[in-house]
């Protein structure tokens, strides 16, 4: 074990990109394919560094901040929240800390993803082993992309290591094309299981595998087939590879399952379970991993907390009663997080806390690093967790095959209703029958969002699913009336976040990111 840590440590430190972007990095003094990957354990070096690199793009909440667009989540707009407010009121600027990261921290990843893609087939090693490395590479390598295409539309299309200053955006299409190759890649090459650590741990699949690559092709094919590409055709693509994972479950050869109780889905006691498809790991067992920082990131401030995301009062309003809820959102807060003995339980609209807000508890942990229950005071003094970043969960896969073969075929068929109803019964709601295509469709996005409600590291957040039904602007207009929601009764609440009645809806320029100005300032191509 000593030796993998000095291994990874040594891998990561080479490959490693400065706090600045891939355009201005230094490759002198990188490992060069004349002096690398001529053992097995040099190309595992190389993929552990990979991971280092996608544990990166998470860590902290910076390369998440797109999400806050999403009608789930909203920011304080005071305290240190002003890039998340920018974010959740359509107005970021170019030196946002959010765009910066989420650019910086994808193109570390998809560098670490090209130096394997182009040398791994140097190892003297088999085919299998190089084609689990190169699949690997593959997968993040498209999953940075899916990221960055999603949140600035059109972005460089690097597929090799040299530095170009001058590198034209690749067209949105263009992005996508390269994406949906690499996946079908890994989907033809992949195993379907692995059985040795790092690649299993703790009774799951940790490297990525077929099945894995399967269900993330499947929500690109659905985003490629929503705004701006409009390709609806290729919702029955999607439906046919969401299928293939599903009838794998069905039929014993995969492993994901949804589990029995909601309260498990985020709790430490079950961090590695099987409901994760698509899981960023922090294990702790090996040198890639950096705790996941965001223990304290749904806590108030006023609890001792961060409070980086709250609740939106209409979402919350709408989101329905039940086990889910209970497990997204505390059903009431804690006075002082009994941080003074007090056990007095209080609703969020309390006129003694000051963020009047739904408070998430996705993040939370209870003392020990222990399952949060609201009714006891959560642990504020661990800035850092192990929580596994849950990126796929089998009930989105289960929702998007729903939605998907729905939208195919013009109406549901019983494996979508069976797919939906899973979901909902988990869930504490009643199965639903006879629905017309339009009402079963709306529901299972509905039932998407509130599976990810607050879960801004979802690979498919609640904003990704408004982009792709081009719903951002309506989610623009309903901030900017801020209708007031009554949220007891006789008690009526509105949003902090405001949207100056000045400000109007421009198209793509309000829906994608700026290009960060530390690139733009060197690359005249990255303009708008």
């Amino acid at each position: 074990m000593k030796v993998k840590y000095i291994i990874c440590a040594l891998a990561a430190a080479l490959l490693s990109t400065s706090c600045n972007d891939f355009l201005q990095e230094d490759p002198k003094g990188q490992l060069t394919p004349g002096t690398f990957f001529s053992t097995q354990d040099e190309l595992d070096m190389a993929t552990y560094a990979l991971y280092r690199k996608v544990c990166e793009t998470q860590t902290n909440t910076n390369p998440t901040i797109p999400a806050w667009q999403g009608d789930d989540i909203t920011a304080n707009p005071g305290s240190n929240k002003q890039a998340y407010a920018e974010v959740d009121g359509f107005r970021p600027a170019n030196n946002n800390k959010g765009v910066e990261a989420v650019w910086q921290v994808a193109y570390a990843a998809i560098k670490a993803s090209n130096y394997i893609v182009l040398n791994a087939n140097r190892t003297p090693t088999t085919e299998e082993e190089i084609n689990i490395a190169v699949g690997q590479a593959k997968y993040w390598r498209a999953f940075n992309y899916f990221r960055l295409v999603r949140c600035f539309g059109p972005v460089p299309l690097v597929l090799d290591n040299e530095v170009d200053y001058e590198r034209t955006p690749a067209t949105v299409e263009e992005v996508y094309a390269q994406i949906v190759q690499d996946l079908q890649d890994c989907v033809n090459t992949l195993p379907t299981s692995y059985s040795t650590e790092p690649r299993f741990l703790n009774g799951v699949n940790v490297y990525i595998t077929k099945q894995a690559a399967q269900a993330t092709l499947g929500a690109v094919y659905m985003a490629m087939a929503g705004w701006p590409l409009n390709q609806t055709q290729l919702y029955a693509d999607a439906a046919t590879q969401l299928k293939a994972v599903i009838d794998g479950v069905n039929n014993g050869q995969y492993e994901y399952m949804l589990e029995p109780e909601y309260k498990h889905v985020y709790a430490p006691s079950h961090n590695y379970s099987n409901e994760t498809v698509v899981g960023i790991n922090y294990s702790g067992s090996f040198a890639w991993v950096e705790d996941s920082q965001m223990t304290l990131s749904h806590l108030y401030e006023s609890l001792g907390g961060w409070g980086d995301g709250w609740g939106e009062i209409k979402f919350w309003k709408e989101f329905p009663e039940g086990p889910r809820k209970d497990a997204t959102y505390n059903p009431q807060i804690l006075e002082n997080n009994g941080r003074n003995g007090e056990t007095n339980l209080l609703d969020w609209w309390d006129e003694s806390f000051t963020e009047q807000h739904p408070m998430f508890c996705i993040f939370t942990v209870g003392e020990g690093d222990t399952d949060y229950d609201y009714t006891k005071p959560s642990n504020i003094t661990l800035m850092t967790n192990g929580h596994r970043h849950r990126m796929i969960r089998y009930s989105e896969v289960l929702l998007w095959y729903a939605e998907s073969q729905a939208r195919a075929d013009g109406t549901p068929n019983a494996q979508a209703y069976e797919c939906l109803n899973q979901v909902r019964e988990r869930a504490g709601e009643e199965p639903v029958s006879g629905l017309s295509a339009d009402a079963f469709i709306n529901l299972a996005v509905q039932e998407h969002g509130w599976e990810v409600a607050g879960y801004w590291v979802a690979m498919v957040t609640r904003r990704d699913d408004q982009m792709r039904l081009n719903l951002l602007e309506q989610a623009f207009n309903e901030r900017k009336a801020n209708t007031p929601v009554e949220v007891a009764p006789g008690v009526t609440r509105q949003e902090t976040i405001l949207i100056d009645a000045s400000q109007t809806w421009n198209g793509e320029s309000s829906v994608y990111l700026p290009y960060p100005a530390t690139d733009a300032e060197i690359n005249t191509n990255l303009t708008r």
